[in-house]
């Protein structure tokens, strides 16, 4: 029988968690996504300190300090779980995402713990996946170097500015959608600071030969499909828009991005490259 786990209130703990016969399911950014909102979801849950993290190809390392009332063992029963029907639901399989045990040591002292810190931060870099910490997405030290609140806690992150969505960005994305976004910043946040650097190229006007215009954004809804040539910083959009029950008719025209935005189910691509 496996020894029962014993947890000190109060206290850090470094937990790491394999997935079974080490598969890369974190190796893409799909995978590392899913994990991310997971463990955001698990924070808004059990309302623990993450003082850093790191999603790696094959495991995940956390530091932690439950919130009174909880231990390792209720998150990570929690985590694994849901992450793995998650995981599953979208490759309509049935696998076992995790391995059967994790690891949870706690950390002693001040010096234990930013050992911890580092090691943690190290991981992606040792492992030849980036030069520096900061530039793995999945980690506390990205969240740290870009101010992301909500995610790590500890050191709290308390000079520049809070990163949120941009402000030119934000206020192309339809609410519901922003809504989603801002609960999951880091999940987005490649994708975020891609949009940050292409609206303010977005040219006011166009040219009569729209057929050789940039696509630079490229909203859906379930009827119709919008891609935008022009936008004038405010409230006017430019582009053509295919509606799905007459693929082949396309029509160009100006579009109030307000309007635009309270289609129901709309959506802005974030997958969107314009072309060049």
């Amino acid at each position: 029988m496996r020894k029962r786990r014993e947890f000190v209130e109060g206290a850090f703990y470094h937990v790491t968690s394999r997935t079974n016969d080490k598969i890369r399911v974190f190796e893409n950014s799909l995978g590392r996504k899913i994990m991310l909102m997971i463990l955001q979801d698990a924070k808004y849950k059990f309302h623990f300190d993450l003082a850093n993290f790191c999603i790696m190809p094959t495991h995940i390392h956390l530091l932690i300090r439950p919130a009174h009332g909880t231990n390792v063992s209720l998150i990570m029963h929690w985590v694994k779980t849901h992450s793995a029907k998650r995981w599953n639901s979208l490759h309509g399989s049935t696998d076992h995402m995790w391995g059967n045990r994790y690891f949870a040591g706690i950390v002693n002292g001040q010096q234990g713990f930013d050992a911890i810190m580092d090691y943690i931060d190290q991981n992606a870099v040792k492992a030849g996946l980036v030069e520096k910490p900061e530039d793995w997405q999945a980690s506390g030290a990205f969240c740290r170097d870009r101010n992301i609140i909500g995610m790590v806690d500890f050191p709290q992150a308390v000079d520049g500015v809070c990163y949120g969505v941009p402000p030119g960005v934000s206020k192309l994305v339809p609410p519901e959608q922003l809504d989603h976004i801002l609960k999951y910043p880091v999940a987005y946040a490649d994708a975020l600071e891609r949009l940050s650097g292409i609206v303010p190229g977005i040219p006011k006007n166009v040219a009569t030969d729209t057929t050789k215009q940039p696509i630079y954004l490229r909203y859906f809804s379930r009827t119709a499909d919008y891609r935008i040539h022009a936008y004038d910083g405010q409230d006017l959009l430019f582009g053509k828009v295919r509606f799905n029950a007459y693929p082949a008719e396309v029509e160009y025209q100006n579009f109030s991005l307000s309007r635009l935005k309270s289609i129901p189910f709309m959506q802005l691509d974030f997958s969107w490259v314009p072309d060049t």
